[in-house]
Parts: C-alpha cells; structure tokens; sequence
C-alpha cells in the first residue's frame, strides 16, 4: 500500500497539475515550448548523468529480449486482430503499436524514479533505446506501405530514413552516449566529468520528472476522447493487461531475470500507450483517432493498472 501512496499519487497527482495547466493556461504553441525543453535539454541530461554511471558489463542483455520479444509477438498478433475490427494496414500498424508501445520517458522515467531511484532506470534506458528505435521504425514503415509508398527500393530508402529519424531523437543519442563516457572514464585514469558541468547536469536531471509529467497532463488537456474510442478500448486493455503480464511471464520463467530488471520490466510494459504512438499516426494521417483515445484512456485506467501491478509485484518503498 506504501508504493501506491509513495508512488502513483505523486506521479499521477503531477499528471493532473500537467491536464489542469493545459486545460486553462498552457496554449498549443507553449506546449510544444515545454516539450522542447524536457526532450533537448532535460531528459538528455537525466538519461546521461544516469548510464555515465554504468559498465557495459553490468547490464543484462536478456531484458532487450524479453520486453522486445515480447512487444513483437504482441504486435504481431494484433495486426489480424485489426484486420478483423475491419481495419485497413495502416491503421492495423497504430492499433498494434497503440497495444505495445510505452510511455517510458514522460511516465515511465519518473514512476520508475520514485519508485527505485537510478537503480531502476538502468534497465528501462536499456529497454527505451532499442524498443523505440525498432518498434516504431517498424510502425513507420508498415504505414508507409499502407500508404502506398512505392516500389521496394522506395520503401528500403523510407525504413532507412525512419530508423535514421528515431537515432537523431535526443532521448536515443543521450543513452548511448552516457555508456561510452562510461567506458571512456574507465579507459583514461583521471578522467571524469568537471564538477561545475555536472551541477548544471544534475539541476537539469532533477527537473525532468515532474517536467515530464506536467507535460504528459498538458498533452490529455489538448487532445481528448475522440469518437470511435471502441478500438482504444480494445488497444488500451491489451496494453495494460495482456503485455505486462506476458514480459512477466517469460521474463521470470524462461529468462530468469534480476528481480529489480524483471519487475522494471513489468512495469514498463503496463504504462500507458506512448505520446509517439499519436505522433506517428498524425504524421501520417492515419488512425489519429484510435492513437488519441488509446492514449487518453489508457493513461486514465493505468492508475488503477499500475496500482495493482506494484501490490502483485509486492513493490515497497518504505
């Protein structure tokens, strides 16, 4: 019961400043201001600060498997499922991606935060950089296929681009380059981040929770239900149900993961649909509608999802 009090009050009491600032002051235009702070200045600094402290021997490669594999099967089993609600291709990759794709950064980074400190963030970085690199190329290019995208060496030159598109994502490039400074301060003896960089780091790191929260709830105010919200249903209960307790399933009993790993990794996977699964949709005009009530609505029930999720886990925090 501490973790609910410790955990999802203040993470989804910040959430709810975020949806009434957007309700009544944050306008369109300053939201896309404070999305561009949190992303290219706050967020980088957190995610390097926090895998700068890291070797690459230290890290489980199994998670990558076990959240990937997992998503993958998942969204490869969701795109008939789309098919038989009726849907055409592109909007059978929003549905699939709506029901596996995570809110790792705005949601996932300070839930996991208050919940295990930088401990925890290790393995859901881990999970970010490569999830959101393959899974929303994969998206991407199912969309443009759907589209009518042209011949193969078109549609090669789009998945190239789209791929090219999420490593130039500063949440991307941040994480990786954490790890080689890592690697780097322990090749070079003496080495190390200049103590007057590193406040300016760790001032920038400590806004980016409650930074990315307010802008998760900024983002609810502006978009809201839309109509048709039946298939959103759908996404939103295989997203919080179905997937976190696959990830579980194979990451406790065929993998064998750490505990702490194996438990970021539920949770990870019982977040909320992603803020880019909308981003996507809306970039390619298709299936806006079912991105936006996926996210809205599975944003609202994961309050009670993650609630259950950390009392079955038997997270404590006290």
């Amino acid at each position: 019961m501490s973790a609910i009090i410790d955990i999802i009050v203040p993470v989804f009491g910040t959430v709810a400043v975020g949806w009434a600032l957007g309700r009544w002051l944050l306008t369109a235009d300053g939201l896309r201001g404070l999305t561009q702070v949190a992303f290219y200045s706050l967020f980088p600094a957190l995610l390097f600060r926090s895998m700068a402290k890291v070797r690459l021997e230290a890290l489980e490669p199994d998670i990558i498997v076990v959240f990937f594999g997992t998503g993958l099967l998942l969204y490869l089993l969701l795109m008939p499922l789309g098919r038989a609600l009726g849907m055409k291709l592109g909007d059978q990759a929003v549905f699939a991606l709506s029901g596996t794709f995570s809110n790792g950064v705005g949601i996932g980074i300070p839930f996991i935060t208050y919940a295990f400190g930088e401990a925890g963030l290790v393995p859901l970085l881990m999970i970010i950089s490569v999830n959101s690199l393959i899974m929303l190329t994969l998206c991407s290019f199912l969309l443009e296929i759907g589209s009518g995208g042209g011949g193969g060496g078109r549609l090669l030159a789009k998945l190239g681009g789209a791929a090219l598109m999420m490593m130039k994502h500063p949440v991307i490039p941040s994480i990786f380059a954490g790890l080689a400074w890592a690697e780097l301060t322990a090749l070079v003896p003496g080495l190390g981040m200049p103590v007057v960089i590193d406040k300016v780091l760790q001032a920038l790191a400590l806004a980016a929770p409650p930074c990315g929260l307010i802008m998760a709830g900024a983002s609810l105010a502006h978009v809201g239900i839309k109509e048709h919200w039946q298939s959103g249903a759908v996404a939103t209960a295989v997203k919080l149900a179905v997937m976190p307790l696959m990830v579980w399933l194979v990451g406790r009993y065929v993998f064998a993961l750490d505990a702490l790993w194996l438990t970021v990794a539920t949770l990870n996977a019982a977040l909320p649909a992603g803020a880019n699964v909308y981003l996507v949709a809306q970039l390619y005009r298709t299936g806006v509608g079912l991105a936006t009530n996926a996210v809205v609505i599975s944003t609202g029930a994961s309050i009670f999802t993650l609630s259950a999720v950390l009392l079955l886990l038997g997270v404590q925090t006290r």
